[in-house]
């Protein structure tokens, strides 16, 4: 009876689990985060979308003398005496860092939305995924972090500059004892405030049906400022304005990179494959065969040189009958044959498949501890992220563009023996593009955190192998999508030594 009650227990758990419209954030409680620097001349660096921080203006705030501010001080600071338990906890949720926060966010809802399109069977046909419910497989989730690092990057540098420029006093400065650690810079605009609408909107534009969810998680974000004593009103306007208006510039980037058309939904990828120089062309080993995933997501526009990147475009692969493919094939099935504890540990590790964030999304968490342990600001932690993403979304378009220019196939294709220790990705095999994405992530992040270079490579160099581990990969796809993903990270590095950031 005990058992029988179990089950009907979790059974309802399960359905309640399933029936959840929102997705689940959970990160764990995180420490505050004590920034080491103020960069005061964060205004003057060179933004992405915009052409300057000078291209958005925030109106001049009315001074701390006026009645008008003088009355939002005093129901702030009266306000931090009087905050509710609940009030607290979004307070402290918060003040783990905006950027971060927003950066789970995104992680979760392409986590959310990583399924694979439906299959229609009367048909023979894979349903398309609509507007409300993308497809978040690894080219669109790449995009997300790319995006939505960008928008609060430029928007932060515009907060930056317009600080300095009106230089409100803070509100500690005012003897306001705030709940949380408050970076000690001018409040007007609130960053927090241009964080929070320029992520919500971004995601928005992306997850549709969220809209209302994160509107909800912006306004909590906004409000914790003023629980936290950390801005008045006026600071959470003026950012919220500035973040509305840096964003639909963002928008309007994003609805013309070219990724509308990467499901091809005419199947032109099919008259590709045909005329593929390649002796033996991948096929889909799904039951049911399934269309690849977004096979013209190599046609999206590049954040760095394109010029560059096509320049670096790895070479055409061995033929299925030459000595050096019989090698590489070799050297799979011997693997799959004797596979260690470690290399099953490091392929599982790595696969980051359907229903997970992505394996871009993997390097944006593993970014945080190293924002916090460097004490980055907001400013910085954005910086991070928006050259982090930029690099990995450009090594996963240049991947998918060598993908679908050779169809070279898996190994099990070549050989049904080999025995895989993850699911087989619904695309083809060469180049390797969590190589390309991993060493390009590696490359950028050593860049910015020399103290870590040695474990950032090693991640990389690991990253790229579990291919061959898990026995979808071979050695060649791995070392060439490695070679791709290191020069789009030095293009990346490139541009950080001239965006004016110390």
């Amino acid at each position: 009876m005990k058992t029988r009650s179990l089950l009907v227990v979790l059974s309802t758990f399960l359905l309640w689990m399933i029936s959840c419209k929102e997705p689940i954030i959970d990160e764990g409680v995180l420490p505050f985060i004590v920034p080491t620097s103020v960069d005061a001349d964060g205004g003057t660096w060179r933004t992405i979308i915009l052409k300057s921080a000078a291209d958005i203006t925030v109106p001049q705030p009315v001074a701390v003398t006026s009645d008008a501010y003088k009355k939002e001080f005093s129901d702030v600071k009266n306000g931090v005496l009087a905050a509710t338990p609940e009030q607290n906890t979004a307070v402290n949720y918060w003040a783990a860092g905006g950027t971060i926060r927003w950066n789970q966010i995104a992680r979760q809802l392409v986590a959310k939305y990583n399924l694979a399109p439906g299959y229609d069977y009367a048909t023979g046909q894979t349903t398309s995924a609509d507007a409300g419910n993308p497809y978040a497989g690894p080219p669109f989730a790449a995009r997300v972090y790319a995006l939505l690092s960008v928008a609060q990057y430029d928007a932060l540098v515009v907060a930056w500059r317009a600080k300095y420029q009106y230089n409100r006093p803070s509100l500690e400065q005012q003897g306001v004892v705030a709940r949380i650690p408050i970076l000690d810079v001018p409040s007007y605009p609130s960053e927090d405030a241009a964080i929070a609408e320029a992520s919500c909107q971004l995601l928005a534009y992306l997850f549709p049906n969220e809209l209302n969810w994160l509107k909800a998680k912006a306004t909590e974000h906004k409000q914790s400022r003023l629980w936290a004593g950390g801005n008045v009103p006026s600071d959470i306007k003026a950012g919220e304005d500035l973040g509305a208006t840096l964003v639909a510039k963002v928008i309007d980037r994003a609805k013309s990179d070219r990724f509308s058309a990467a499901l091809d939904q005419t199947n032109s990828w099919q008259t590709t494959l045909a005329k593929a120089p390649y002796d033996q062309k991948w096929k889909s080993t799904e039951l049911p065969e399934r269309a690849p995933i977004l096979p013209l997501a190599g046609k999206v526009k590049t954040w760095y040189d394109s010029t560059a990147i096509v320049r670096a475009a790895p070479a055409v692969p061995p033929a299925t009958t030459s000595a050096t493919f019989q090698k590489a094939l070799s050297e799979v099935r011997d693997i799959a044959s004797s596979r260690t504890r470690d290399q099953w540990s490091i392929a599982s590790y790595w696969d980051n498949g359907p229903g997970t964030y992505s394996l871009s999304g993997l390097w944006n968490f593993l970014v945080e501890d190293l924002s916090r342990q460097e004490g980055q600001n907001e400013l910085r932690t954005a910086r991070t992220y928006a050259l982090l993403n930029r690099a990995m979304q450009d090594a996963t378009t240049a991947s998918w563009q060598t993908m679908y220019t050779y169809f070279v196939p898996r190994p099990s294709q070549i050989d049904p023996t080999i025995k895989t220790s993850t699911a087989i990705p619904n695309t083809p095999g060469y180049v390797a593009d969590r190589a390309a994405v991993s060493t390009a992530a590696a490359t950028v992040l050593a860049y910015l955190f020399p103290d870590e270079a040695t474990r950032l490579n090693a991640q990389a160099t690991e990253a790229a192998i579990s291919g061959l581990y898990s026995g979808t990969q071979f050695r060649f796809d791995t070392e060439e999508g490695a070679k791709l993903g290191s020069t789009i990270g030095q293009l990346a590095i490139t541009g950080a030594k001239a965006d004016g950031a110390k």
